[in-house]
């Protein structure tokens, strides 16, 4: 992100500074309760606050175009939609409000004369390290921005630092005590490792019957759905020169190059290319989807599809999984092709007969065996237990232990560090480790001194997200929250 930020910086210090929002997460989301009577120009308000379509559009136009930068200039409206950008949006304009409405409250303000001195220390308005103000304007003008809006976010913005600075937490001595207790402890281990592949084990029939008598809901065939489909392939598609150089005219924005400059059609002319095709794909299919949807497709064809067919993948299986028979989706993209089809039938999964479920019962009993008797010899190896020596280990240790490959040591030190037992068995997926710590020591001073500040501030950044999870719980609570119906 840092050299995608550097790369761009004259466009990306426009987007920064139009909505500075540092404290979304995925708990926050859908805020407020619906009001149908909200003036149509605003999609919410917040306490006192109005957050108006036009901010709603900019904000989001904003994250259109640093995830379309992200994509290679490959996101589209269908993608955005499923991605909740519009709902992202929405989301961060609603926990800015918040955040401003506290800041005003608590007698913040911001003043002329330092939005000004802001503006005209930015680099990307200036020439010769003086700030241009024609400059200033025409970048605002390749970005659509007014002055007097790009001037407001900025006061926001300024006002949104001066309450984070008083929500700055550092961490207490208590707290950097525990965290050195935690990071730079080491334990000298002792461990003997018990291999499951190591016990003999031979299924009976009776037996490999009765588990599955006794776990046959999870032996089930898999669901399946009859359809009609008609499929459009991308390659199909045959354009000429003036189309496509028409298709440039009309979504030139869409092709950047690194810098976040558009690009020439010459220089861009594969890409316009790919994405003419894929787009007069989709309008075909959408005619093949109204024509299904009336039955009066001639070109479609039954087929049978199961849930797990890698060939249609999540998105396919998913929209007929959700849909109702006799019900027709709308084009989905699968591989080259946009695919519209009607659920005829769905097929459910049953319950798999010994026979067809045999190989797999087997399998899963024969595990499930020796998962048992590897953990009962594990507690019986425990009271005489004699193990080697594998030094002392700590959480940043990545060295691979005798017995254990890469993966199996991560998990055994992970887990080892979480028991409370100076003296046990931890079980892997495959194998028992036995162990026994010996004593503790903690890294020498000069180790804790050259990590500390790294940990430190890492926990920082624990310590603020769970105030601002919190903080915002708050805030959410003193100031009301509304959201228009339509958003």
């Amino acid at each position: 992100m840092i050299g995608f930020m550097q790369k761009h910086k004259k466009y990306f210090i426009i987007t920064v500074w139009i909505s500075t929002i540092a404290f979304v997460g995925a708990g926050f989301v859908g805020w407020g309760s619906y009001n149908f009577s909200l003036a149509d120009n605003n999609v919410a308000i917040v306490g006192d606050t109005k957050i108006s379509f036009e901010r709603m559009q900019r904000e989001y136009a904003r994250l259109y175009n640093i995830y379309n930068q992200l994509m290679g200039g490959s996101l589209d409206e269908e993608q955005a939609k499923k991605m909740g950008i519009e709902e992202q949006a929405i989301n961060n304009l609603i926990v800015n409000a918040l955040m401003l409405n506290y800041a005003y409250d608590l007698g913040l303000r911001v003043s002329k004369a330092e939005i000004i001195e802001e503006i005209t220390s930015m680099d990307a308005f200036k020439n010769d390290e003086v700030f241009d103000e024609q400059l200033y304007k025409n970048i605002l003008e390749e970005n659509r921005l007014r002055p007097k809006d790009f001037e407001e976010s900025v006061q926001e913005s300024l006002l949104l630092q001066k309450l984070n600075a008083l929500l700055d937490m550092p961490l207490t001595p208590l707290e950097e005590d525990m965290l050195k207790a935690a990071y730079f402890v080491e334990d000298w281990v002792q461990i003997k490792v018990l291999d499951k592949k190591d016990i003999r084990l031979i299924a009976k029939e009776e037996e490999i019957k009765k588990y599955w008598e006794e776990n046959q809901d999870i032996y089930q065939t898999q669901r399946g759905y009859e359809i009609s489909s008609v499929s459009v392939n991308i390659k199909d598609i045959n354009y000429n020169e003036e189309e496509i150089k028409k298709y440039y005219e009309d979504f030139k924005n869409q092709f950047l190059n690194e810098e976040g400059q558009i690009l020439s059609f010459l220089e861009a002319k594969n890409r316009v290319i790919e994405a003419y095709k894929d787009s007069q794909a989709q309008k075909e299919a959408l005619k093949e989807y109204i024509s299904l949807r009336k039955g009066e497709n001639q070109k479609a064809k039954n087929s049978i599809v199961y849930e797990g067919d890698d060939y249609y993948g999540i998105e396919f299986i998913s929209s007929l999984s959700q849909a109702n028979e006799k019900e027709t989706l709308k084009p989905i993209k699968v591989n080259d092709s946009y695919i519209t089809a009607e659920l005829l039938k769905i097929i459910p999964s049953q319950s798999k007969t010994y026979e067809e479920a045999k190989n797999d019962a087997k399998e899963d009993y024969v595990n499930f065996e020796k998962s048992k008797i590897l953990e009962e010899n594990a507690k019986k190896e425990l009271v005489n237990f004699k193990g080697i020596d594998v030094g002392y280990l700590g959480k940043d240790v990545t060295r691979t232990l005798k017995g254990l490959d890469e993966n199996e040591s991560k998990d055994f030190i992970n887990q080892l560090f979480s028991v409370k037992k100076e003296k046990g068995y931890i079980l892997l997926t495959n194998k028992a480790v036995l162990y026994q710590i010996l004593r503790q020591r903690v890294k020498k001073s000069d180790i804790i001194s050259h990590n500390l500040e790294f940990l430190i501030q890492n926990g920082i950044q624990v310590k603020g997200r769970l105030v601002e999870s919190e903080f915002l719980e708050y805030l959410s609570k003193l100031y009301k929250v509304v959201r228009n119906s339509k958003s």
